[in-house]
């Protein structure tokens, strides 16, 4: 007879495969490549018409606090992971090294299913293929917009936190500042929704897909540093106005 954790860790795998390989990889590289292109630049599609809609709704104060999350998405992407890694080894705490394995994991594997679909869609950004975009900063790191990459790493990180501390003082937060990157890529003429979608599908969906797995990765790596011991006690690196970081020791 089957357990009820392993039908759960099935089904769990089951919607990790679906969101991180099926949605993205074909709804939309399928749509993306077809004659009738919503991806089309120029087109007034739903995608072009919620771009238009989000970008052209400037102001000040969203500028400026859209501007704090989405500077915060790269340095939390790498530090937290590693924080937590180190926390763990430092504070002889298993969780939270766990943890930090698992979303350096998720984020590595997401990364790399989108840079696949980046090089394989090749997607104009809005600014290059719109005309009368709002952009504040093109810090792009490729030409290519879907899916996004800043998005894949914020819902990655967001539901790795969900899955590893299911309160609601850590996830609604934490998807509160993945959904507010997503949305500052579009208000800044950086992406599509339909790329956010895509990024939130892939990270979303790998890190359900590592933490399936926490089984067989933890336990070799767990030998191989040797970290013995358990605590209550974790850590968060959360961002401050100037897109750094700062390390914060937290009891769950």
């Amino acid at each position: 007879m089957i357990s009820y954790r392993n039908r759960s860790k099935n089904l769990q795998l089951l919607w990790a495969v679906f969101l991180f390989f099926v949605l993205p990889a074909t709804g939309f590289g399928q749509a993306a490549a077809s004659s009738a292109d919503p991806f089309q630049p120029g087109t007034q599609n739903i995608d072009a018409r919620i771009f238009r809609t989000i970008n052209n709704a400037q102001s000040g104060f969203k500028t400026s606090v859209l501007g704090v999350t989405d500077n915060s998405a790269l340095p939390i992407a790498v530090a937290l992971p590693a924080g937590l890694a180190g926390y763990g080894l430092v504070a002889n705490d298993d969780e939270s090294f766990d943890t930090g394995v698992l979303m350096g994991g998720s984020e590595a594997l997401s990364y790399a299913v989108c840079y696949v679909l980046k090089i394989g869609i090749k997607r104009e950004r809005p600014y290059h293929a719109l005309s009368n975009v709002y952009t504040h900063h093109l810090d792009s790191t490729d030409p290519y917009s879907f899916p996004s990459g800043h998005s894949t790493g914020v819902f990655a990180i967001a539901t790795m936190l969900a899955l590893r501390y299911p309160k609601p003082a850590v996830y609604i937060p934490a998807f509160a500042w993945a959904a507010m990157v997503g949305y500052g890529r579009i208000y800044f003429g950086l992406h599509y929704p339909g790329d956010v979608l895509a990024g939130a599908l892939l990270g979303a969906g790998g890190s359900l897909l590592v933490h399936a797995y926490e089984g067989k990765i933890l336990p070799p790596i767990r030998k191989l540093i040797g970290l013995k011991g358990n605590s209550n006690t974790s850590a968060l690196i959360l961002p401050t106005d100037r897109g750094g970081v700062v390390l914060v020791s937290v009891g769950f």
